[in-house]
């Protein structure tokens, strides 16, 4: 393929953690010639064998036959394997002690959102990537993924916790083969806790059912209260803002890409509409909780969010338990 050496295309990419980042990036990476295997939940493996992954974008329906396994210990791990880490935090520690058991040297990419997937991963593995991952996509039924746009997205990568290297060039020319937008940056953790203030909003809209942005008052109270503990833990992140400005690329990107008008919105929302019993929250709203409490202060509207929505997601409670009005009473902000 164009745009891939010959080395690139002997490096199997193991996505573990198939479904809906790991669905969409080892989708489109297959599609471009890459040597993809797919480690997924049991019906989401099950389906994909049966009728191959079904990749949904702006531009058609792909349907991709690619071998898929539901632990590490069903692949023949080689010496150039690359594993794509796309699991949610709170399944990271399993998902490495897992994948440790069968390889000791496989370097990993955190395709990941929330910021201790990386320190976690240096645990077990000596080399670790960061990766934030700007990609809307829906996952909510088994051996199927929908993107929302193409092109898929853009992605910012570094090696963990500084720096770069060759290989995080060489997925990352892989990845632009596959239509992704790159930024390598040396810096990778400043663009990890940026994406973090980012998705604060996610518990809010799982919880109200309705998309947010910065005009919505619960979400500017909720990032506010997060901007001022990250500046007295003296926390470098990276706003959207910013990150357009350095990068005119992805502005350019945005304002060309075909895109889905699909209902799904982001991930927590997704995550209470498939009933899964889990929610990503604490490692968003909770990270911004914990560092308050390092600092001896106290995040009340974040810490709110986390129990509201943990509760939702034990209770298998579906995305609009409340209205924003009532959301608003429950964090005090009426």
């Amino acid at each position: 393929m164009s745009g891939l050496t010959e080395s690139n295309h002997s490096r199997r990419i193991i996505i573990y953690g198939a479904g809906a980042i790991g669905g969409v990036v080892g989708g489109h990476l297959a599609r471009t010639g890459n040597d993809v295997i797919l480690i997924g939940r049991p019906g989401h493996v099950n389906a994909i064998r049966e009728h191959g992954l079904r990749l949904i974008t702006p531009t058609g329906t792909h349907i991709l036959q690619l071998p898929a396994v539901t632990a590490p210990d069903q692949i023949d791990f080689k010496p150039n394997d690359v594993a794509f880490l796309c699991v949610k935090s709170q399944n990271t520690d399993e998902a490495l002690r897992a994948l440790r058991t069968v390889t000791e040297e496989v370097p990993i990419f955190c395709f990941q959102n929330g910021v201790p997937n990386e320190e976690v991963a240096t645990q077990y593995f000596p080399k670790v990537y960061g990766v934030t991952v700007h990609v809307g996509v829906v996952f909510l039924t088994n051996g199927e993924v929908i993107v929302r746009y193409d092109p898929p997205g853009q992605l910012v990568m570094g090696r963990y916790p500084t720096g770069t290297d060759d290989l995080v060039e060489t997925m990352a020319a892989n990845l632009r083969a596959a239509g992704f937008l790159v930024l390598v940056t040396s810096d990778i953790m400043s663009h990890k806790w940026g994406k973090l203030v980012l998705n604060l909003g996610n518990a809010i809209s799982a919880i109200i059912n309705e998309k947010v942005d910065e005009s919505n008052h619960i979400i500017k109270t909720t990032r506010q209260e997060a901007r001022e503990i990250l500046a007295q833990a003296g926390i470098k992140w990276i706003s959207q803002e910013e990150l357009t400005k350095q990068w005119p690329e992805r502005a350019a990107q945005v304002q060309q890409r075909k895109s889905l008008d699909v209902e799904a919105q982001g991930s927590a929302w997704q995550s209470l509409t498939r009933q899964q019993g889990t929610i990503e929250t604490d490692f968003f709203n909770g990270e911004i909780v914990r560092l308050a409490k390092r600092l001896g202060r106290q995040a009340p509207v974040n810490e709110a969010l986390v129990r509201i929505s943990q509760e939702m997601a034990a209770k298998r409670e579906l995305p609009g338990k409340y209205t924003s009005d009532e959301l608003c009473r429950l964090l005090g902000l009426d």
